[in-house]
C-alpha cells in the first residue's frame, strides 16, 4: 500500500493596521494627523472639524411670504431692505431690488406684490442705507447716471446729476463715491444734496494715477478705505472736511478685482489675480493659498456680501465656471458653495439672494438649493503600502453620513449612524489605494476617521 501525503499550503502572513486621523482640513493644506480633501463642495473646515456648511432659507416677509418675481427673464441682480415707519408707528422694513436690466422694484405689502418704483438705471446701482436729519432711512442708489435717493414716502430723487458710479460707501453720516477714475466725491454730514466743494461741507479727492483706477470703497474701524488697482489708501474722514487726511497703505499684492471688496468683522477681504486677501486696516497678507480658486484674468466685476461671519464671494473662473466662495472671517478657511446662487445683498443684517428664482436668505440652518450636497473627497493609501483588505471604517462626530469606498473597480456605500459620538460600518474591500466620498446630512459634523485593513504580506 502506499503511502499518501497531505500536500502542505504556505499560510499567507496577514496584519491588522490601523490609520487614525485626528481632523479633517481642505484641498492643498498639509497638516499632520488630519485627513486631507482632493475635492467636494459645501463643508465647512472649523479647527479640526468638517461639517455642513451654509444654506439657505426662502426669504420671508413680515406677513410671511415669500415674494413672487413677476419677470423670470429680467431677475433680481441686487436687493435691499429699506427700513420704514407705518401709519400706526411700527417699524418694518420694505424690500427692494433691481432687475438685471436696471429696473427698480418695491414691494407692496398690501397687496402682496412688487411695484415698479418708477425708474430705471443703467447700470447696477449700489444701494447704500443712509439717514435724513430727521433720523429717516433711506437709500442711495450709486449709479453711472447719478445718485439717487428713495424713502419709500416720496418719489426716487436725483440728488447728483453729474458723473457717478457704482462705487460708493457711507462713513460717519456722509456717503462717499467715486466719481472718476482717480477721484472720490462726499456730501456734507446728513446732508445728501450739497456735494459743492467746501473747507467743511462736500467736496472731493483726488488720487494721483501711479497705482491705478480706484476699484471700491470701504469703511471700516473709523476710516474710509479706497482701493486702488494696485493699492490702498487710508482716508480719515472724521470731523470736517478741512481735516480730512489720506496715507497710503503698504501693498505689495496682485492686481485688485472690483466688487469683491468687502469688509466682515474686523477685516476686509478681497481677491486679486495672484489670490484672496485680508486686510485688517493696517496690512494686507494673502490667505487660503492652498484654495484652487482658479483665479480669473483680466477686467472683471466680481459680486460680494457679508452675514454671520462669512464673507462671500462669486466671480468666474478662468475656465468660465462661475463660483461661490464661502470663508469664515475668524479661521480664514473657505469652501465652495452652490455657484448658481446669484445676486448676493448684504442689508440689514441678512445676505439675500436669489436661488431658483427664489429670493431667499443665508441661513445656517437652512438647506442647500436642489441637486447639491455636503460633501467631503478624497483619495489614498492611508500609509499603508501594498494591497489590503479595508476591514472597518470608525468615523467620529454627530448627525447622520453616507460614506462611499471605492478601489477603482468597486464601489461600497455604507450609511452610517452615530451612537455615543461614533459611527462604524464594515467595508470589506480590496485594493492598494482608495477613494473616499462622505455625505453629511445637514447638521452633521465629523472630528475624526479611522480605518482597520487586512495587510497581506
Amino acid at each position: 500500500m502506499g503511502i499518501f501525503y497531505e500536500k502542505a499550503f504556505p499560510v499567507a502572513k496577514t496584519a491588522l493596521k490601523r490609520a487614525r486621523f485626528e481632523g479633517f482640513t481642505e484641498a492643498g493644506t498639509e497638516k499632520k494627523g488630519f485627513l486631507r480633501a482632493t475635492g467636494g463642495q459645501n463643508c465647512e473646515f472649523s479647527g479640526a472639524r468638517l461639517s455642513a456648511g451654509m444654506g439657505f432659507s426662502e426669504y420671508l416677509t413680515e406677513g410671511g411670504i415669500n415674494p413672487h418675481i413677476d419677470d423670470p427673464d429680467d431677475p433680481p441682480r441686487a436687493f435691499a431692505l429699506l427700513p420704514y415707519t407705518d401709519g400706526d408707528g411700527t417699524r418694518k422694513k420694505a424690500l427692494m431690488y433691481v432687475s438685471e436690466l436696471g429696473v427698480s422694484y418695491i414691494y407692496n405689502s398690501v397687496r402682496n406684490a412688487f411695484d415698479f418704483t418708477m425708474h430705471v438705471f443703467d447700470d447696477i446701482p449700489a444701494m447704500v442705507p443712509v439717514y435724513g436729519e430727521d433720523g429717516t432711512a433711506k437709500l442711495a442708489f450709486c449709479s453711472a447716471d447719478g445718485i439717487w435717493l428713495y424713502d419709500k414716502a416720496t418719489k426716487m430723487t436725483k440728488i447728483y446729476a453729474e458723473r457717478a458710479s457704482t462705487l460708493a460707501c457711507a462713513f460717519h453720516e456722509r456717503l462717499f463715491f467715486v466719481e472718476r477714475p482717480f477721484c472720490v466725491r462726499y456730501c456734507a454730514p446728513l446732508a445728501h444734496t450739497f456735494w459743492t466743494d467746501s473747507a467743511d461741507e462736500g467736496g472731493h479727492v483726488e488720487f494721483p494715477s501711479e497705482e491705478g483706477e480706484i476699484v471700491g470703497l470701504e469703511a471700516m474701524n473709523e476710516a474710509v478705505y479706497v482701493f486702488r488697482e494696485r493699492g490702498i489708501v487710508r482716508l480719515d474722514a472724521r470731523g470736517a472736511a478741512r481735516e480730512f487726511s489720506a496715507q497710503a497703505v503698504p501693498y505689495g499684492g496682485g492686481k485688485i478685482l472690483e466688487g469683491s471688496i468687502g469688509a466682515c468683522g474686523e477685516k476686509i477681504f478681497f481677491l486679486t489675480e495672484d489670490g484672496a486677501y485680508a486686510f485688517d486696516g493696517k496690512t494686507a497678507r494673502r490667505i487660503a493659498e492652498a484654495s484652487p480658486l482658479s483665479l480669473p484674468t483680466g477686467r472683471q466685476v466680481c459680486e460680494h456680501a457679508a452675514y454671520n461671519g462669512k464673507y462671500f464671494l462669486r466671480y468666474t473662473a478662468e475656465n468660465g465656471e462661475k463660483k461661490l466662495w464661502i470663508l469664515d472671517a475668524a479661521s480664514e478657511r473657505g469652501y465652495f458653495s452652490a455657484p448658481f446662487v446669484g445676486a448676493l445683498s448684504e442689508t440689514e443684517n441678512a445676505m439675500l439672494c436669489l436661488v431658483g428664482g427664489k429670493i431667499c436668505a443665508a441661513d445656517s440652518a437652512g438647506k442647500l438649493p436642489a441637486g447639491e450636497e455636503y460633501v467631503f473627497e478624497t483619495a489614498s493609501d492611508f500609509g499603508i503600502r501594498g494591497r489590503k483588505l479595508w476591514k472597518t471604517l470608525i468615523l467620529k462626530g454627530a448627525g447622520g453620513c453616507v460614506a462611499e469606498v471605492g478601489n477603482g473597480y468597486e464601489t461600497k456605500r455604507r450609511e452610517m449612524t452615530f451612537v455615543g459620538g461614533e459611527a462604524r460600518a464594515e467595508i470589506l474591500l480590496k485594493g492598494e489605494r482608495f477613494a473616499v466620498t462622505l455625505r453629511l446630512q445637514k447638521g452633521s459634523q465629523l472630528s475624526g476617521m479611522e480605518t482597520e485593513f487586512v495587510v497581506y504580506g
